[in-house]
């Protein structure tokens, strides 16, 4: 009940502009019996972003490929469909440059999250008989491409993002399968 008032006065008001007053009164209970389960704001703010986490769950699937396509369809619906949570969880990014409490949560999600992109590359790889060690930068990569894509979807009304999502899943479906086409680009020559 306290989690669910969070995120969605978290989601409302943004981080700076609620308090845990906010959060109590949102869900119907003491100011103490929030401190009481979660410490403090950051600690609350930390399960919220957990929460936020379960939302943005990958499906799985059977083939790499197909896990790798199904997981670019499942983040074009999180963004037609759950900008709450895509707002929360950029808001709570840039809170965690400035709180080290906050900050350490992120770290440990946004490890957590390229690791499980990481993952669905390494299977793509594999599954094509190619070297997995070029999975971690495409995993970076993919990574990076989707908080992008998030943050123009939130700011910029007129912009695209099925085409953008549709566009990083090509770039990365080619390069993670077709890698020849790359070779020695972003390397440095002596």
């Amino acid at each position: 009940m306290i989690l669910e008032a969070a995120f969605r006065t978290l989601s409302q008001k943004g981080y700076e502009n609620t308090s845990v007053k906010d959060i109590a009164d949102a869900a119907g209970v003491a100011q103490g019996l929030v401190h009481y389960h979660f410490g403090s704001k950051q600690g609350l703010v930390l399960a919220v972003l957990a929460k936020c986490c379960v939302e943005m769950q990958l499906p799985d699937h059977g083939d790499a490929l197909g896990g790798a396509l199904e997981a670019f369809e499942h983040f074009k619906a999180m963004l037609r469909n759950r900008r709450d949570v895509d707002r929360l969880y950029i808001q709570l990014i840039g809170v965690g440059l400035h709180d080290s409490q906050v900050g350490a949560g992120v770290l440990e999600d946004l490890r957590h999250q390229r690791g499980k992109v990481e993952a669905i590359t390494r299977g793509v790889l594999a599954e094509r008989s190619l070297p997995v060690d070029r999975a971690p930068s495409i995993a970076g990569a993919v990574w990076g491409g989707t908080l992008g894509i998030m943050v123009q979807a939130l700011v910029d009304p007129e912009f695209d993002a099925d085409a953008a999502v549709d566009a990083l899943a090509a770039m990365s479906i080619a390069l993670a399968t077709h890698p020849q086409h790359l070779a020695g680009h972003g390397q440095h020559q002596a």
